[in-house]
């Protein structure tokens, strides 16, 4: 498989010397123009007469007419059309040209999981993808293969007001994972767009004024500031890497320390010179300023937050305290109303005189106004107890979104949500106890406002029911006697 890889670059490096050179190249295309003279044309023939399945090589005269390589005649114009399969996620190039435009279109870049260049011979890695000789058949990698990549954008911290001047879609495929290789062209170029990259993700605004990229840093006092471009041998590479990992890949506040370093740089800038030029530099202090700026504000942070903590559990133990008092309210109430009705049961039967035609109609109207004042004073509580409810599950949200957005889900779950859910399971207990209770005195009122009024015979309904319970005691008996004779 390296024979034909190794042909085909031998083929492209001998049109290079040839008159009206031309070349450009996609993952899966390489096309290459120019009149080729007869060394050149019998290099390409080589390539053709490997017969590879995957690789289809198409050569065109002056007159658009396909033919063979070696059946042209020496310095007239060719057009070669180089085509081959290539995976999406892993793009297969065999010029530097192909490599150099690769990094200059981002959609294609960010989502490649690695990279196969035929001209290299050591790779190397950033933290979106790998860069590796490429010795065989064109093969995609299973996702599973890779690490995810959390997708960190610095359009969403730069403000980018023209096309022709945008910040970084991804900030990954610019950082180098590991050491830089040896003799590898490849990331010199990768490292020469990847440092202009770099520059781009650090000001708070890019814009165009006519001809000129400018920026803005946003600080005391803000400075609008030339881009410039870096001289190839004194592009401040290791600086930019260390200020971009800092920036957007070392925690949650990525505002806030982009924020910091912008305005360390603004402080420190002079107007007169270009952002490319300045940043060898002015970045290194800026940076260490903007880590202690950052280290003090975590410390103030920290105080802030110990501060909501402490509010938290103040706030919680006040609503516990509330729903605790309002299950001690719910039990204290139906108590007080079951000794209502056991007080108006008790006087009705202590009455010597047995049943009076007007007495039991007064009765009677007493007992059914007192289910209906136990009824409609409970239903009133537990009402008002659930609107209470309600109202401290709207302010739980309040306060999970606005005043404690800096815990996660977990600890908030322990800390806030669960102790509160506990409380209101308890209460909802001690709501269902009282339900039964509450029920089974109105049902008890309700009997005795029927029996008032003879509409059911209460004593024969306790007469029956003290029968089935003397003979429900007495199988029983006989059962357990029974049990102990013979076994």
């Amino acid at each position: 498989m390296t024979s034909i890889l190794e042909r085909v670059l031998k083929a492209v490096e001998l049109s290079r010397s040839s008159a009206d050179f031309r070349i450009s190249e996609d993952p899966g295309h390489l096309w290459v123009g120019g009149r080729l003279n007869g060394a050149t044309l019998t290099a390409w023939q080589a390539v053709v007469d490997e017969s590879i399945p995957w690789l289809t090589l198409v050569c065109k005269d002056e007159t658009g007419d396909s033919i063979y390589p070696e059946a042209g005649n020496e310095g007239d114009k060719f057009r070669l059309d180089l085509t081959f399969e290539c995976p999406i996620n892993v793009p297969h190039l065999f010029s530097l040209e192909g490599w150099k435009a690769l990094l200059r279109s981002e959609e294609k870049l960010i989502s490649a999981n690695a990279i196969k260049l035929a001209f290299i011979q050591n790779g190397f890695e950033s933290k979106a993808f790998m860069v590796e000789p490429w010795v065989n058949a064109p093969q995609g990698y299973a996702l599973d293969d890779f690490k995810s990549k959390p997708f960190v954008g610095p359009r969403k911290y730069v403000r980018c007001q023209s096309s022709e001047l945008m910040a970084p879609v991804s900030i990954k495929p610019w950082l180098l994972n590991g050491s830089a290789p040896d003799d590898c062209p490849a990331f010199a170029i990768w490292q020469e767009v990847a440092s202009e990259m770099l520059a781009k993700s650090l000001p708070n605004e890019l814009y165009t004024e006519g001809d000129s990229f400018k920026l803005n840093l946003s600080g005391q006092p803000p400075k609008i500031i030339d881009f410039g471009c870096f001289l190839a041998e004194e592009i401040p590479f290791q600086i930019l890497q260390d200020s971009a990992n800092w920036v957007y890949l070392e925690g949650e506040d990525v505002e806030v320390r982009h924020t910091f370093l912008t305005s360390e740089l603004a402080r420190s800038w002079s107007s007169d010179v270009s952002f490319c030029e300045g940043l060898a530099l002015r970045l290194p202090g800026a940076l260490d300023s903007a880590r202690l700026v950052y280290k003090a504000h975590l410390r103030t942070s920290s105080k802030e937050t110990l501060k909501s903590l402490a509010d938290l559990r103040k706030t919680l133990a006040e609503e516990i305290q509330k729903l605790l008092q309002q299950s001690k309210d719910l039990s204290g109430s139906v108590w007080r109303d079951v000794a209502i009705a056991i007080g108006a049961v008790a006087v009705r039967y202590s009455m010597p005189n047995g049943k009076v035609t007007e007495i039991s109609v007064a009765y009677a109207g007493i007992f059914i106004l007192i289910a209906m004042y136990i009824g409609i004073s409970y239903w009133i509580t537990i009402t008002t107890n659930n609107n209470f409810l309600r109202i401290i599950e709207i302010s739980r949200e309040s306060w999970r979104t606005k005043l404690y957005a800096f815990l996660d889900d977990n600890d908030y779950q322990s800390l806030a949500k669960k102790p509160l859910n506990d409380s209101i399971s308890a209460y909802r207990k001690t709501e269902r106890r009282t339900h039964f209770v509450v029920l089974g005195v109105i049902c008890i009122l309700i009997m005795q406002f029927f029996n008032e009024l003879d509409l059911i015979c209460l004593d024969c309904f306790l007469s029956k029911a003290n029968e089935l319970i003397s003979l429900l005691i007495k199988n029983v008996i006989n059962f357990i006697t029974y049990f102990f004779r013979y076994y």
